[in-house]
């Protein structure tokens, strides 16, 4: 019965999965609009003047390609590692369990793991340097106005020349209060997910028999639109917090380039 409602409705998942893709792909140039506003508009407070919300919003929205490349620049290393990290891990189990003998096998297999491990740890260093690097580079592009290229190459020369106090403040801010905020709020909006969950399996599996694949659907559904409600939950309950972290970052950023002695590091130099 599965496969046949599948095959009757795939025309209906392969649109459901588009637009979960291009909702999901809106809402990240909707929030890059939003940081690249907020950046502006801390530089500008900083400066002593009343930042507008209007001026702020055209402001980020002429600068969005320059922030996307820059994104998009320092995603790809990691999108694509991960992919490769993806493929070892599964060609390393794919050998493990193709060994005839059994000791041959936990060894290939134990191999396969502690080899998945390292590389996963080296992925996530990866991940928190570009981070780090966007960090600066959305700054470079935004206050300083410089083209994306530009931008990377000058927020590369002051996470190096300030690479102590940059990983102090990524260590306070990102991880101790976004980082720590966001563990909290997640641990917190799972339990009305899990009640949800709980009450529509009851409502929909709950009287026993053959299961139906349309039950299966709107459970499926009903799990979906829930998730995606605490999806957007969490993000307006971490706005003051990431409008702080994002706001700091900023002030430092701009006390890091009027603080550097060096010629190199002034935008008439790059």
């Amino acid at each position: 019965m599965l496969q046949r409602w599948l095959e009757q409705n795939w025309p209906l998942l392969v649109l459901a999965f588009l637009g979960f893709f291009l909702f999901a792909l809106l809402i990240q140039l909707v929030a890059l609009w939003g940081q690249g506003a907020l950046i502006l508009g801390s530089g500008e407070a900083a400066e002593g003047r009343s930042p507008a919300l209007g001026a702020l919003a055209r402001q980020a929205a002429a600068r969005l390609l320059r922030l996307i490349g820059i994104m998009v620049l320092l995603g790809a290393p990691g999108f694509l590692i991960t992919l490769i990290l993806l493929l070892a891990i599964l060609v390393g189990f794919l050998l493990a369990f193709a060994q005839g003998a059994e000791a041959i096998r936990i060894a290939t297999l134990l191999v396969a793991i502690l080899t998945a491990l390292v590389l996963l740890g080296c992925l996530l260093l990866l991940a928190g340097a570009l981070h780090l690097w966007s960090r600066l580079a959305l700054r470079a592009a935004l206050l300083e106005d410089l083209p994306w290229l530009r931008a990377l190459r000058r927020s590369f020369q002051i996470g190096m020349r300030r690479i102590g106090p940059l990983l102090l403040v990524w260590l306070v801010l990102d991880i101790g209060v976004l980082g720590v905020t966001t563990f909290i709020l997640s641990i917190l909006t799972a339990i009305p997910l899990l009640a949800v969950g709980s009450l529509a399996f009851l409502a929909f599996f709950g009287g026993g028999g053959p299961v139906d694949p349309s039950a299966m659907f709107q459970f499926a559904l009903v799990i979906a639109l829930a998730a995606l409600c605490i999806s957007i939950l969490i993000p307006l309950l971490l706005g003051p917090v990431i409008a702080f972290v994002e706001t700091v970052w900023t002030l430092a950023y701009r006390s890091w380039i009027g603080s550097s002695p060096a010629a190199g590091e002034r935008p008439s130099a790059i």
